[in-house]
């Protein structure tokens, strides 16, 4: 990622899309016969038998992973439809996009007890055309793929269509979302890029993000909503925003450009159409909270940086090199759900390499602690917050 700062997330929860090569992928259209689950199964004396040994059964596949937030909720869909569903024609099996161990520890944390396979290098998504997640493939009797589609349309509502006969739409996914829109699909007539352009427009896409190269004078995304752009906008998170009213719906496509040599404007310059499009106003005020305090108990020593700044979050890890604890702070909240305060007393430049899980804060938790003697404690702080009302 180096400088970038790239964020992907699904329209209602949080970061998800594939980043290697399955997003180039072509989702395999109904009547395909099924690709084979080469990924390694998290039980190793039940591998995938080949298609043929579910002959006569419907097949549900959810694709899922620890570090995706509405997979979880997903997943435990999936676990209640195979409880139901018992001793009927139809079988439930997950592919999590995922590391091995980390998958045995949530099973083991949850009590699952799914037919698991672990597609750490993506292999089974990009064969079925998968480009985010949560996603289900349904496979027919006859081991031809029924449908491809995310993963809240298989209900146990369509389960039953599909077991009593009927005929089923499952809706594919809308066209994948694309940061870099202005970039690969304007094309200027004049040949000529312009040096100052902010552009807001609603998209119906799957999946959002934004990007932004630090120091650059272009700032842009896609299927974003509203509270995301703001949040783009003015470089906060949700934990320190107070909206006041309802925002508009749908999803947006955005970029903004200005003058190089004029980058200080960049974000000035979307704040203000933000406001301008959808007659709103935003302020800083200083407001009492509850937050988390990160405190360093000394146990554990923290030795000084000598890497490249970075800072990149996915798949389940974080990663920051040569970073203050401020900053590792300020990156906390995504997953504590809760304003993180930097007490630490530190004030030098460390690496972090932690681990998180979309269920709830343990495991990072657990890693701030026995890795770095890094400790998290309720208080009540005063913090800086954006507010955003509908304008007077």
């Amino acid at each position: 990622m180096g400088k970038w700062q790239y964020t992907i997330c699904m329209k209602y929860g949080l970061a998800i899309l594939f980043l290697g090569s399955g997003l180039a992928a072509e989702v395999l259209k109904p009547g395909t016969p099924a690709p084979p689950i080469s990924a390694k199964p998290l039980d190793g004396i039940q591998p995938f038998r080949g298609w043929e040994a579910y002959r006569g059964n419907f097949v549900v596949v959810d694709f899922w992973a620890t570090w995706c937030a509405p997979c979880l909720l997903a997943l435990d869909k999936t676990a209640a439809l195979e409880r139901e569903f018992t001793g009927q024609r139809i079988r439930f099996l997950t592919v999590a996009n995922d590391d091995m161990e980390r998958v045995k520890r949530y099973f083991k944390d949850k009590g699952l007890r799914l037919q698991t396979f672990v597609d750490q290098d993506e292999s089974v998504g990009h064969a079925f055309g998968i480009t985010g997640i949560p996603a289900a493939a349904v496979i027919d009797p006859e081991g031809r793929v029924a449908g491809i589609t995310p993963g809240e349309n298989v209900t146990a509502a369509v389960i039953r269509m599909l077991l009593n006969g009927e005929k089923v739409n499952l809706p594919p996914f809308n066209r994948i979302n694309n940061p870099f829109w202005d970039q690969d699909e304007i094309t200027w007539q004049d040949g000529v890029l312009p040096v100052f352009q902010v552009v807001i427009k609603p998209i119906d896409v799957h999946g959002g993000g934004t990007a932004y190269k630090a120091g650059s004078n272009h700032l842009s995304g896609d299927g974003a909503i509203v509270q995301a752009m703001i949040q783009s906008a003015w470089r906060t998170d949700s934990f320190h925003v107070d909206i006041r009213g309802k925002l508009p719906e749908g999803a947006y496509r955005f970029a903004a450009t200005v003058p190089k040599g004029r980058e200080g404007e960049l974000f000035p310059a979307f704040q203000d159409a933000l406001q301008r499009t959808f007659g709103l106003q935003a302020h800083w005020e200083e407001q009492q909270r509850d937050v988390l305090i990160l405190t360093h108990d000394g146990r554990v020593s923290i030795k000084e940086s000598t890497s490249e700044p970075l800072s990149q979050f996915q798949r389940g890890k974080i990663t920051m090199k040569k970073q203050s604890t401020a900053e590792l702070a300020g990156a906390l909240p995504n997953w504590m759900r809760k304003v993180v305060i930097d007490e630490t007393g530190l004030t030098g430049r460390y690496d972090f390499d932690l681990d998180y899980r979309d269920d709830g804060p343990n495991v990072l938790i657990d890693s701030l602690r026995e890795r770095y003697g890094l400790i998290l404690a309720l208080g009540r702080r005063p913090i800086r917050v954006l507010v955003v009302k509908a304008a007077q």
